[in-house]
Formats: C-alpha cells, structure tokens, sequence
C-alpha cells in the first residue's frame, strides 16, 4: 500500500457503506446481501436468462442484450448508486465493476474480445458540476475487469433536462431525441458495442444512444448498468 493511502485510512479510516463498520468501503458481510436478479427483456420484462431481448423488442429498443444485476428497489443498491453518483465515492466504481463480472460469469456471459465498452457521456455542463462521469469511471473499470477496451465515441450534442421527474416513457424519449452524436463511427462500424451506464429506468437514454450507434454502423449494441429501476 502507498504512503499517502496508508495515512488517510489511519486519519480517515474506511467505514462501510452498508452498516458502518471500520475497514472496508463495502465489508463482506453487506456484500453478500446483494442479490442478482435475473436478466430480463427491458421492454416486455420477460425472463430469458442470457439477456437477448425479444424479436420485437429489439427493433424497438435497438438493443441486442441488456444486462443489469441488481434492481434499483433493493435498497442497498440504490443507496450505493447514489453515494457513488451524487456523493462522490469514486472507489464504488471497482466494486460495480466486480459485481458486474461476477453477474456475466455466472450466467456464463462473454462479450467477444473485440466488443467496445462505450460510456453513455454526461454533457460537458453536467460533467462540470458533478465532478466526473459516473458512466466513463465505471466503463474504465469494468473495461479492466473484463479485458475490453473502453472507448467514449459518444457525445452529448446538447444538454438535456434532468429525468428523474418525468412520469412517461414519451416525456423521457422527447427529452434525449438526437441528444447523441458519434465521435468516430470509423471505430463502431461492424462491432459489438456494449453501452454502460448507473441505472436504466424507462430505457429511453440508452434506446436513444443504440439507435445512434446502430444509425452510425455498429454491428449490435448491449447495455450494461448496475441496476433496472
């Protein structure tokens, strides 16, 4: 361990997330309270068990596979997406990035070498205020995890409103219409990208971004977030 992480876990000592205790940022015994659910289309919300949308579903969505690990209503899950999101807690992205490879592994789930982990962006204005993009640190990690290279060819062309009080699927799917532009499409074209990103609610951002990608060439789009709200 280096010097400088040394003394501030001497001045500032590790407490865990969950129920407090000294030593670890998330101890075992909270660790092994989360539960991974199954993977479901996140349209139609039917259980499959390797994460392939339905037929229709997919021409909806433009996604090939969605993949989330955790439900948003599990308590400890959110509690967690919002300490890393809202709080800060940047270290929470080597824990997400873990479950994450842990759900694929266990339901025997392996991205082809060549797929491209690719970070839904934050708008420049929205990265400024909150400090970093929860989705590129946590693409960073799992791209390590998973031996995948992370590329961010997504931008947001503009800045759009703030989600989390929209009520309709419509409302959020007029908010991110052509919010998405490609930085490279020379590097998507043909490939499996896997979009990541915290949690997906309504699934209108991440439908918005697989058209975009689909749109500038990619071969198939995935999505993996830490939760299905």
């Amino acid at each position: 361990m280096r010097l400088k992480e040394w003394v501030l876990d001497v001045i500032f000592p590790k407490l865990c997330l969950g129920c407090g205790e000294e030593g670890k940022l998330f101890c075992p015994s909270c660790r092994s309270g989360f539960v991974f659910r199954a993977p479901a289309c996140p349209v139609c919300s039917r259980r499959n068990f390797t994460g392939i949308l339905c037929a229709s579903c997919a021409d909806e969505s433009g996604l090939r596979r969605f993949l989330a690990p955790f439900s948003y209503s599990q308590g400890m899950a959110r509690d967690l997406i919002h300490a890393y999101k809202y709080d800060g807690v940047r270290e929470l992205a080597l824990i997400f990035a873990d479950e994450i490879a842990a759900f694929l592994n266990f339901y025997a789930i392996k991205p082809a070498a060549s797929s491209l982990l690719v970070p839904i962006p934050l708008h420049r204005s929205r990265e400024r205020e909150r400090g970093f993009n929860q989705a590129g640190l946590l693409a960073k990690a799992l791209a390590k995890k998973l031996n995948l290279v992370m590329y961010p060819v997504l931008r947001r062309r503009y800045a759009t409103d703030s989600q989390i009080d929209m009520t309709t699927y419509d409302d959020r799917k007029k908010n991110v219409a052509g919010a998405f532009g490609i930085k490279d499409p020379l590097a998507i074209a043909g490939k499996t990208v896997i979009l990541v990103d915290d949690v997906s609610t309504s699934g209108a951002t991440l439908h918005e971004a697989a058209k975009t990608l689909r749109t500038a060439g990619a071969r198939s789009v995935w999505a993996i977030v830490i939760a299905k709200g």
